[in-house]
């Protein structure tokens, strides 16, 4: 879970984000993902901070997805079934949110009703919005909105670069980290 909370921090990647990203995404040399969002198809292309990286490289290749369950599924699957009336239902089945409220619980923090992993993503939103830069929030979240005023804009990464790092100074304060003394149970 480490590393996918690193993701929805540093990223605001989301439950089907992480489950969905590939090695092929990652640059661990460069320090930067190449992802885009499942929903918009929108490219993200973001940097990771250290810690992220470090979380990356801890995790074994089993295959061409960054994250598999301990019993080698991905972590958010969709079924299609049949209901009694012939119409087909799908469902989707989150490992990610099952075992982050599970490690909530782990650690003793109380969550409210409707706060799961996927609040790390807001997390993420709300802090770099904190740069002025609606731009980089847009880009941060893959979101297709301010599709014209984008248009207008020529180059924003590196502004989207300053507003993410800026966004891990307020996580990471005083040179420590909340994710470094995780337990070794939950270092994916």
């Amino acid at each position: 879970m480490k590393a996918m909370i690193w993701l929805g921090l540093n990223c605001g990647f989301g439950c089907t984000d992480c489950a969905e990203l590939k090695w092929k995404n990652i640059d661990l040399k460069s320090g930067r993902v190449l992802f885009p969002r499942g929903k918009t198809g929108i490219e993200r292309n973001l940097p990771l901070w250290p810690e992220t990286v470090q979380a990356l490289k801890q995790i074994p290749k089993q295959g061409e997805l960054v994250f598999y369950t301990r019993r080698g599924n991905p972590w958010v699957r969709a079924t299609r079934s049949k209901k009694g009336d012939g119409n087909e239902k799908y469902t989707k089945e989150d490992a990610v949110t099952k075992e982050f409220s599970k490690l909530m619980k782990r650690t003793g923090i109380k969550m409210e009703k409707g706060v799961g992993f996927y609040t790390l993503r807001r997390t993420a939103a709300t802090l770099t919005d904190r740069s002025g830069d609606p731009f980089a929030v847009q880009r941060l979240l893959g979101h297709a909105d301010l599709k014209m005023a984008t248009t207008y804009v020529q180059d924003i990464s590196e502004q989207t670069d300053r507003a993410i790092n800026n966004t891990r100074k307020l996580i990471i304060q005083d040179g420590s980290s909340p994710l470094a003394d995780a337990s070794s149970g939950t270092d994916r």
